[in-house]
């Protein structure tokens, strides 16, 4: 098995990684895939930086539960919330952290099935090119499937600590929430991502890392839907989500994910107040 650092990369070795992995930034700033291929410079260079590019590591649902617990305990609150508002802008891999660390925040106490793990969504066996979802958290991409993608995320957390957010971030952050208290009650996730998009508050973004942030809110409690409650709030199973989405009225669009797929509006106060605390 080959190990990736547990850290998340930048600067040049970031760039190069990017090559690695089909990526290019766009003339708006915002990051494209099918780049130029890499070179085999490229790709001795990031091996030789101890970044493994196309190897996978496997772990079990047992191994992953148990480190999840232990890097949860490790990590601060509140600076897994201050990172996510340096996610809205000089540190994009802030973003994905309030998801991760929701997921297991109450996976420790959670009840076991047969094989002794909860029912959080894991597979038995999880394989995962760790180097590539390093180099996605860097570009700002956060999403809450496949929780066996949280691992990396927390153990870099843990390892290389987390950034913290500048006055600009915070005000990307004021803005994002005046923005949703604008809009009237009723607005679907999707036409809230488009009125995102316009107002131009995280720059540099495609739709999915808009999603992402979404998805962070929904999971903390920001944006509440009456669906499932956020994963901040209590251990949610899967096959509680599962029984939620199947019984949301009309055609949710199937690439937005509960909580956040069944919000309509507004947002609650004291945990945005919470977020702007940081």
């Amino acid at each position: 098995m080959t190990h990736s650092p547990r850290r998340v990369p930048a600067g040049d070795e970031l760039a190069r990684l990017m090559r690695c992995h089909g990526y290019r930034v766009s003339r708006t700033g915002s990051v494209k895939g099918l780049s130029e291929a890499a070179t085999a410079a490229d790709l001795a260079a990031a091996r030789a930086d101890g970044w493994p590019v196309g190897a996978t590591e496997q772990w079990t649902s047992r191994r992953i539960v148990d480190r999840v617990v232990e890097l949860v305990a490790a990590l601060d609150e509140r600076a897994v919330r201050a990172a996510f508002v340096a996610g809205l802008g000089s540190a994009p891999r802030g973003r994905q952290t309030i998801i991760s660390y929701g997921w297991g925040r109450f996976l420790g106490e959670a009840p076991g099935g047969a094989d002794g793990v909860p029912d959080c969504g894991l597979d038995p066996l999880s394989h995962l090119d760790v180097t590539h979802e390093l180099v996605r958290l860097a570009l700002g991409w956060a999403w809450n499937e496949r929780p066996a993608k949280y691992l990396p995320d927390l153990e870099a957390a843990v390892q290389e600590g987390l950034p913290a957010p500048t006055s600009d971030d915070r005000e990307r952050l004021r803005a994002l929430l005046d923005l949703i208290r604008r809009l009237p009650a009723g607005k679907t996730p999707g036409a809230l991502e488009k009125e995102m998009a316009r107002a131009r508050i995280v720059p540099a973004t495609d739709r999915y890392q808009r999603y992402g942030i979404l998805i962070g809110l929904a999971e903390f409690g920001v944006l509440r839907g009456p669906a499932v409650p956020p994963s901040w709030d209590r251990f949610v199973p899967v096959t509680e989500v599962y029984a939620a989405s199947r019984a949301q009225r009309g055609a949710p669009r199937s690439d937005i994910t509960l909580p956040l797929a069944a919000w309509r509006g507004g947002i609650d106060e004291e945990r945005a107040s919470s977020l702007l605390a940081v």
